[in-house]
């Protein structure tokens, strides 16, 4: 699994930053629209390890 970190707009028009585990950035795509909504996701990547 690896960590993806997305910025999602939320239904009622804000936006959040979350994190989120998944094989890869497809599935994590299809994990953040089931549960925001589709076309959600306006950003995801992995985050940058120091």
């Amino acid at each position: 699994m690896e960590e993806f970190v997305a910025v999602v707009r939320l239904p009622n028009g804000l936006t959040q930053r979350v994190t989120i585990q998944a094989d890869d950035s497809g599935k994590a795509r299809q994990m953040l629209e089931a549960q925001y909504g589709r076309g959600c996701v306006l950003t995801l990547d992995r985050p940058q390890r120091w």
